[in-house]
């Protein structure tokens, strides 16, 4: 792996890792109401480092995520938040986005994601991307 991808990787997971280490949502309760607005908050501190809000591709070889529910439903994307590279080694769907990174690039389990209820505003404000 390129040493430019390494520290690419390493930068990230530091500047995802500080953007939420102040404030935590409550923990899950059947009141629990998926937030757009949180999510989006959410996409715009951690996953526009590498996504896009359109179809186009990123210059480090991540899927633009316009239209990302019309191409897998919110199951999968719970899945492939929750851990991307073991999800990929079973489900061949998941997989094929990750041999399609031209860098070799997979997306890191992120510590943002490991609470469902930050999945869950993810996947809100994703179902907005139309």
């Amino acid at each position: 792996m390129p040493m430019f991808n390494v520290f690419y990787i390493i930068s990230l997971l530091l500047l995802s890792t500080s953007a939420f280490a102040e404030g935590d949502l409550a923990p899950e309760s059947p009141s629990f109401q998926a937030s757009a607005e949180r999510g989006k908050a959410t996409f715009d501190a951690v996953c526009v480092h590498c996504h896009h809000l359109t179809h186009e591709i990123s210059a480090v070889g991540c899927p633009g995520l316009e239209g990302v529910l019309t191409r897998h439903n919110a199951e999968w994307i719970d899945a492939w938040l929750t851990s991307p590279e073991s999800f990929a080694k079973t489900n061949v769907k998941a997989k094929t986005v990750v041999d399609a990174n031209p860098y070799g690039l997979v997306m890191p389990t992120l510590p943002e994601m490991v609470k469902e209820h930050d999945r869950l505003d993810i996947i809100e404000f994703l179902k907005t991307l139309k």
